[in-house]
This record gives C-alpha cells, sequence and structure tokens, in this order.
C-alpha cells in the first residue's frame, strides 16, 4: 500500500513542496467497539480472543469476552455510569483490562488508561484533571505497590464514586483494611443482575479512550480518541499485516500504552486474533517462553525490548520458527537492529512504522513488498486517510521536498482534544494561514475544508518516493557550535559496531561548543570494549567529523548504570541519560 504525491521530485532549484497524501481507499470503519466484539462473539465466538494463561490461568473466547464485559456493563451501569463518563484503569497486562475496556465501549462511557508506575503524586494530579467517576485497580503486582494510593485517591478524589479492586494474582499485595467506596471485581460482576442494559445511543465518533502522553517536562497530558480513531488504527494495521483469525500475536508491551491498546487490542479485535498476555509486566524470559508454549505467529515490541529477548541465554534454545511477523515502535529503530531482528530472531516479516498517540497510534507503515532497504532505512509510507506535511518547526511553512523540518499530519486518527487543557490543545493542533494563500499546499481546493494540523515535535524528510525517513525528536536535536546534529544517525553508526548492542546520545554541556556529543553504549556479551578512540575513528568513517562523540559511558563499567533507565513503555529515557552526565563527568 503505497501513497501518492503531487509532483515527481525535480532539481534542487525546482522541488515540489514536502506534503504527501494516503490513498483514498478503502474507506474508514463506522462502528463500535461493541458491535465489532458482537460480530466475533456470533461468527467466532469460540476462539480465543485473549489468552493469559501463564500467569491467570485464564483462555478466553470471544463469547466469554461478551459475556463478562455484558456483566460488568450492567454492573456500571446499576452505579450509574453512562455516556460521557470516565472509568479509570490502573492495571498490567491481563484479562480484566480487556473486560473493562468492552464494558466501557456498551454504556458509552470512557476508559482512561494509567500508566502503573506513575508516582503517587502523579497519579493523584492526573486524577484531579480528568476527574473519572470509577476505578478498576489491584492492590498492586510485580514491585509496583498500589495499597497506599488507593485509600489516597478515595480520599482526595471525590469524584470517584466507586473503586472496583481485583485481588493482585501472586498474592503479595493486599489492602491492610476496607477502602472506601469498593467492591471486588469478581463480586461485582456476580452482582449485576439481569435487569438488560439502558438503551444508548453511542456514534462511533463518541470518545472511548483517554491515554497519557509521556511528555519529558509537566505533567503527561490526557488524549481524547474516539471508536472511529482507533479501530481504523487497527483495521490498517489489520490490513497492511495481512492478520488473519488465526493468528496468535504475543503482545509483552503495556496496555496503557499506544502500542498495547490500539496497535494490540485494536487490530486483533478488527481480526478476530487471539492476544498472548506473556506476563503481567514486560519479562524477556516470558515472553520467549510464551512464543514457544503457544506457538506465537507474530511477536510486537519496542527496539529494547527485541535486544534484550536476543541476549537472553536460553534464546537459541527457545522454539521460535512459528514467528510469521512482526511490529516494531515507539523509539528510534537504528537499521543495523532491525537487520538481526529480521535475519537472528528470525522475523520474516518485520513491520517499522512512526506514529504518535495524538494520532490514534501509527501514521506510516513499511508494506512487506516494499524494497529491502526501505522497509530497513525508512518508516513506510502514510496510512490511507491521511495527510502530512514536512515544515519549518513549530510553522506551517512547508518545506521544499526531501529537506528536514518538523512532520504534521491531518487525518482520522487525530485526537479532538487534551482533555481539559485547551491552552496545550491549541499549541498541537493548528490551521495553517498558509494553507489560504495564493498557491498554498494545504490540500484545499475548491469548496474543501480547512484542515487542522497536528504538531508532531518529530524532525524527519522525505525521500523520493515518498517514504519517511524520521530523523528524531526536534527536542533532542543537539547544537554542537552552531551545528544541528541529530542523535539518531550517530546512535545507528554506532550499533554497526560488532562490540555495541544498543546506543544513545545525549548532549553535554561545554564552554566552548556549547554542546558535546556523549554517548551511552552497551558492550556486547563476548565482546572485547573497544577504545574510545576507535569509536570515534569508526563512526567518522561515515559521519562527519564533528559528530563523533567526546564522551563514551559504558553501561556496568561502575560509573554509568548497569543497566539502560527505560520509560514503563520501554523505551530509553533520555531525559534520565541527560540527568546522569553531570555525576559521570
Amino acid at each position: 500500500m503505497g501513497s501518492t504525491t503531487e509532483n515527481e521530485v525535480r532539481s534542487d532549484d525546482e522541488r515540489p513542496p514536502s506534503i504527501v497524501y494516503g490513498p483514498a481507499t478503502p474507506i474508514p470503519l463506522t462502528m463500535t467497539f461493541s458491535e465489532l466484539l458482537d460480530h466475533h462473539a456470533e461468527v467466532r465466538g469460540e476462539r480465543p480472543a485473549v489468552i493469559s494463561h501463564p500467569q491467570q490461568g485464564r483462555v478466553v473466547s470471544f463469547r466469554q469476552l461478551q459475556d463478562r464485559s455484558k456483566q460488568l456493563a450492567q454492573a456500571m451501569a446499576n452505579d450509574g455510569i453512562g455516556k460521557g463518563d470516565l472509568v479509570a484503569i490502573s492495571l498490567g497486562s491481563r484479562v480484566e483490562y480487556f473486560e473493562t475496556f468492552f464494558a466501557c465501549t456498551r454504556l458509552g462511557a470512557a476508559l482512561v488508561l494509567l500508566n502503573y508506575a506513575y508516582a503517587e503524586s502523579e497519579m493523584l494530579a492526573l486524577l484531579k484533571i480528568v476527574k473519572p467517576k470509577m476505578m478498576v485497580a489491584s492492590p498492586g503486582f510485580a514491585y509496583y505497590d498500589n495499597t497506599k494510593v488507593l485509600p489516597k485517591i478515595a480520599s482526595e478524589i471525590p469524584s470517584v464514586k466507586k473503586f472496583v479492586i481485583m485481588d493482585d494474582i501472586d498474592g503479595k499485595y493486599v489492602l491492610s483494611g476496607p477502602l472506601d467506596r469498593s467492591v471486588k471485581y469478581e463480586e461485582y460482576i456476580s452482582q449485576a443482575g439481569s435487569a438488560g442494559l439502558p438503551s444508548v445511543s453511542i456514534s462511533p465518533h463518541d470518545m472511548v479512550n483517554v491515554q497519557f502522553t509521556s511528555g519529558s517536562t509537566g505533567l503527561p497530558k490526557s488524549v481524547a480518541l474516539s471508536h472511529y480513531n482507533i479501530m481504523n488504527c487497527g483495521r490498517y494495521i489489520w490490513q497492511q499485516t495481512r492478520m488473519t483469525d488465526q493468528d496468535r500475536i504475543c503482545l509483552p508491551v503495556p496496555l496503557f500504552h499506544s502500542f498495547g491498546m490500539i496497535v494490540g487490542i485494536s487490530s486483533s479485535t478488527v481480526a478476530g486474533s487471539a492476544l498472548i498476555l506473556p506476563s503481567e509486566i514486560y519479562n524477556a524470559s516470558k515472553t520467549l517462553q510464551c512464543i514457544q508454549d503457544y506457538k506465537c505467529t507474530a511477536i510486537y515490541g519496542v527496539p529494547t525490548m527485541f535486544v534484550t529477548e536476543m541476549e537472553k541465554p536460553e534464546f537459541d534454545s527457545i522454539d521460535r520458527s512459528t514467528i510469521k511477523f512482526g511490529i516494531i515502535a515507539g523509539a528510534a529503530m537504528p537499521p543495523e537492529l532491525l537487520r538481526r531482528i529480521v535475519t537472528k530472531f528470525p522475523v520474516p516479516r518485520l513491520y517499522t512504522c512512526w506514529g504518535m498517540t495524538e494520532l490514534s497510534s501509527f501514521v506510516t507503515m513499511m508494506h512487506e513488498t516494499d524494497p529491502y532497504e526501505k522497509r530497513i532505512k525508512t518508516a513506510g509510507r502514510l496510512f490511507p486517510h491521511f495527510v502530512a506535511k514536512i515544515v519549518k518547526p513549530d510553522t506551517g511553512k512547508v518545506l521544499p521536498w526531501g529537506e528536514k523540518g518538523e512532520i504534521v499530519a491531518s487525518g482520522y486518527g487525530q485526537m479532538s482534544e487534551y482533555l481539559n487543557n485547551k491552552e496545550k490543545t491549541d499549541e498541537t493542533l493548528r490551521y495553517h494561514q498558509e494553507d489560504l494563500e495564493p498557491g498554498g499546499v494545504g490540500g484545499l481546493g475548491d469548496g474543501a475544508v480547512l484542515r487542522k494540523w497536528m504538531h508532531t515535535g518529530d524532525e524527519g524528510f522525505l525521500d523520493p518516493e515518498g517514504y519517511f525517513i524520521i530523523s528524531g525528536r526536534i527536542k533532542d536535536l543537539i547544537i554542537r557550535g552552531g551545528e544541528n546534529i541529530s542523535p539518531m544517525e550517530i546512535e545507528d553508526r554506532l550499533v554497526e559496531h560488532e562490540a555495541v548492542v544498543q546506543a544513545s546520545i545525549v548532549g553535554v554541556p561545554d564552554e566552548k561548543y556549547g554542546e558535546e556529543l556523549g554517548a551511552f553504549v552497551e558492550l556486547r556479551q563476548g565482546c572485547k570494549q573497544p577504545s574510545d578512540d576507535e569509536l570515534r575513528a569508526f563512526v567518522r568513517e561515515k559521519l562527519a567529523r564533528f559528530k563523533a562523540p567526546r564522551y563514551f559511558f559504558w553501561l556496568g563499567d561502575g560509573k554509568a548504570p548497569d543497566e539502560w533507565p527505560k520509560t514503563t513503555s520501554g523505551k530509553v529515557s533520555k531525559p534520565d541519560l541527560r540527568k546522569m552526565v553531570k555525576s559521570l563527568l
């Protein structure tokens, strides 16, 4: 599936503008998720929808998921949950996440996905902003203890009228006393009654999901998404990957993230495929075991997950022969790493992509028929019904084809708003005055509607065939002596060295140049650590001299951390690396 451009690329003097249109077909779906689940319950009712057998001992069919979500919806309706209400959830990967989501879809309510790693202060601050009417949670799991924060929420967040609490699977965390306004999850479902769900008119364009962005400064922003937004992203992922109802998808990414909720739950709900949950939080060994035990046909993950899995001692002994395809997303993807995943894992059809939560996750994606180099070195081409431009950062001024700038996009997946944050919404979703100017390139024609554009903060450019090359976050650019340097190209080069597993480049304050380059590097097991000069020379073989890092920090050397600091969605946390630099120097 490709995208179309209005002009062929000509000489630099007369390059066309960087604007690209996704295909006009197929048309988007206009259904709600409860309608979609009901369809699967009728057509493939006994087939598994979700398997959480490793930790919960549960295999849930589409019909069972339909029945359980209806029961839960009935109980929630009895407590006054209805159209437009918000229900917060704080859980690891377990079946109840699915049941709660589909219950909300039947009532016209929206599920608010809380990152289970939030500190107490973050959790309280965010709940005060979004004001959910109900909260579904467990007292804790793994190393996340909710036993102290839940009573605080009960006393400080009056909007939460009911807490629905399930037991910790491992029995490690137990509330010390009664929780005000709470009920046990299974008891709640069993007491639902048979009154029947209230009649409510639910539109595909109604809000069904609230996800939080992971900004590097300030509180995360709450992204409002509809059935139409996230179902159609799932639909185009399904179409691109050729997923079927026979597929079994290993899903180790967290469900509170767009990767888990949209790429995972939405696409598999469209396809009627089964999602396999290896563990409540990411565990590389359990993920590998899950592939073997359940004969998974697909594996999803962010780059660090694939790296960790391939470095496990048991990797070679695990049967991975059933894997047909995989999706990698969520962070920078060095071409050399992608080659290793395709050939060593192996993942025959590895799909790279680009997107963001505010656009309902993926906006671009490679196709298996794309040339190998395109699949390894680009983020693919635009999904149907999206339009994208490359503009001068923070403006609407379109740059010439092939020039780097900020990616802005408009289309079916675009969020409606950041809830209760008009200022940030207006900063991010904007009309462009340039579209109205004579010869404007915003996709306007006679009778056309003026578009709102999502300013993504990502830097990239279009190659001659209209594939997206993502060069990093604009805020991550390092300015050394007036030169703008993208960390990603240096990271890509370092990973090509046989002794380097992963690398991450950050800016280091410098009196002479303003910033110097610092490289955090992970040594491959069994390899001799190269000298700093050797790695600098290696970088300079392919990149400009000034792009060779001045500083190298090796993980586990006694100074740098033993492991990468990561966000809970599995990405390497650059803000944390930047904080470490001062002490390391």
